[in-house]
């Protein structure tokens, strides 16, 4: 089956209608889109970069406080150790005068209950303490 043709001669001739004139669209060739990608992606790198760089500096920052802090540390457990030197703690005591006594004392003090003590007393007592501080 095959579609009859229609003759050349029985279709109108073309004509230039003047005053129609066709908007051209600009067309962006796929190496101008391909550059601008590049473009991009470059600055996008330099962007992360220098990102990275500034974290980088960050951090150098914080490991400089923590062996600022580390050195700090072990300074202090060192004139810990000066401080509890038994040999020196020895010399101290005994530029003080203090001796071990001869005998042990035992005390012994009565158990009060909660019933035998008077709450107006014992607020009284704490409003002293507590108005005689600064």
């Amino acid at each position: 089956m095959s579609l009859p043709q229609s003759h050349a001669g029985d279709r109108p001739s073309l004509e230039v209608i003047p005053g129609a004139t066709r908007k051209l669209r600009p067309k962006i060739s796929h190496w101008i889109l391909f550059g601008f990608a590049v473009i991009v992606a470059f600055f996008g790198l330099i962007y992360s970069r220098i990102s990275l760089d500034s974290s980088a500096f960050e951090i150098q920052e914080l490991e400089a406080q923590i062996a600022v802090q580390e050195d700090l540390h072990w300074q202090l457990r060192y004139e810990l150790a000066q401080i509890q030197d038994p040999a020196r703690l020895e010399i101290e005591i005994a530029q003080l005068g203090l001796e071990y006594p001869a005998e042990r004392i035992g005390l012994s003090v009565p158990v009060v209950g909660i019933d035998q003590l008077d709450p107006d007393y014992r607020w009284a007592q704490l409003k002293a303490i507590l108005s005689a501080q600064p």
